[in-house]
């Protein structure tokens, strides 16, 4: 099922939510592309999902970076002075998340993809707002190899405290779960357990994921090994060093902004590098020297 956009043609359906349904959509107009979340209004839940989507807007719309997805237009379709529906206008992006090349990617690839998301983040804590939402599916990355984050229904004002808990809890710094203060570390936090999550494909402990009960109806069907805890010794010890830091249950702890990220992603890919470099002159060598 599809929906009817004045002066839009609607094109395919790019995915779905809890509540919402997101399609892609060509302005008749100028050609133009366009991503549009639609939500219908058929359960209280929905007039969540659309409060949401005025969190998204409020913040997209103010976007101007490269890496950050904008949003341009939020419409609420009313009849009878009752909200039947609402349609977010965003900036289409095609890209595959980390989610989902996760797998693909060595730790040289995976620092200069995260360096990138920082300096998104960056400007976006400039702007004065917080993602809150970081995780594998809200990075994308082109075939260019720049990245594009999205989903900005979390996101609030630097510094405010949330009325109530949002997030997703494996990559939720503790200061969400107690509904106190968010500021740029919470990113940082977010970053830091999305980074655990690409490198070793298992959520990093966080205050929320541990108070659960792993006998909880959302583990039904999960093995045993899915809930223990990966090592981080396979990981060469600066991007380990880098991941505990950003995950400190402190935030004072953390690396204080997106820029000290960048730095740390900066020194460890050239430490890589070179140690990629000593092996690679090392084998060359050795092959110099073989009588076989």
């Amino acid at each position: 099922m599809s929906i009817d956009v004045p002066h839009y043609r609607i094109m395919g359906k790019l995915g779905t939510g809890a509540d919402s349904t997101i399609y892609q959509a060509k302005a008749l107009k100028t050609g133009v592309i366009y991503a549009i979340k639609h939500v219908k209004v058929t359960t209280p839940e929905s007039h969540k999902t659309i409060e949401l989507m005025k969190d998204e807007h409020q913040c997209g719309s103010l976007m101007d970076h490269p890496a950050l997805r904008k949003t341009f237009e939020l419409r609420l379709v009313k009849r009878r002075l009752t909200l039947k529906a609402a349609m977010l206008f965003m900036e289409y992006v095609e890209g595959k998340s980390l989610a989902e090349i996760a797998t693909s990617l060595s730790v040289l690839q995976a620092l200069y993809l995260f360096e990138k998301a920082a300096d998104a983040l960056a400007e976006m804590h400039k702007i004065g707002f917080v993602h809150a939402d970081l995780k594998p599916g809200n990075i994308l990355v082109m075939d260019d190899r720049n990245i594009k984050l999205i989903d900005f229904g979390q996101s609030c004002k630097i510094n405010q405290v949330k009325p109530r808990i949002q997030g997703t809890i494996d990559y939720m710094a503790p200061e969400q779960g107690a509904k106190e203060r968010l500021d740029a570390r919470t990113d940082v936090f977010g970053l830091g357990a999305t980074f655990h999550k690409v490198l070793t494909g298992k959520p990093i402990a966080t205050k929320m994921n541990q108070n659960l009960d792993v006998h909880s109806l959302g583990r039904l069907g999960v093995r045993k090994s899915d809930n223990e805890q990966p090592s981080l010794e396979e990981l060469p010890p600066v991007i380990s060093k880098l991941i505990v830091d950003c995950c400190q249950h402190d935030p004072a702890k953390r690396p204080k902004d997106m820029h000290d990220f960048v730095s740390r992603c900066r020194m460890a890919r050239l430490t890589l590098a070179k140690a990629v470099e000593t092996e690679e002159a090392k084998a060359a060598k050795s092959s110099q020297t073989d009588p076989t």
